[in-house]
């Protein structure tokens, strides 16, 4: 499933080479919410690091998937009602076949999750 435009939606985009900062808004009416759960949606960490991806492939103009994630630290539970709007950052570094990859998804309040991994076409 891809996320954007169902899970959230990206209201600005900011970049900078392969830098990039973009302010999304989540979908409360998402199915991933149905299962996730009803009455009391959670944001899946799967559905973050998949945002976090399809963001990088939006700033690279390439298709990209993960080839490891080094780290990743989910340090606050990502709902819709309690944060519904957020801020995906972005740095990546060519690395051979494709790019190193740290990123975090926060708000003005928190960082709910910090990642580090490799992205290759």
């Amino acid at each position: 499933m891809h996320l954007e435009n169902n899970y959230y939606e990206i209201k600005s985009m900011r970049a900078d080479g392969l830098s990039g900062l973009f302010h999304i808004a989540l979908r409360p009416d998402c199915e991933v919410y149905q299962g996730h759960f009803p009455g009391n949606p959670v944001s899946p960490g799967v559905c973050n690091i998949e945002t976090v991806k399809e963001c990088a492939c939006r700033l690279t103009g390439r298709r990209l998937r993960f080839g490891g994630i080094r780290r990743c630290r989910m340090t606050a539970v990502v709902t819709p009602a309690t944060c519904p709007e957020l801020e995906v950052k972005i740095d990546l570094t060519p690395d051979g076949e494709g790019y190193e990859i740290t990123a975090t998804l926060s708000d003005a309040a928190r960082t709910y999750m910090e990642l580090k991994g490799e992205l290759t076409v």
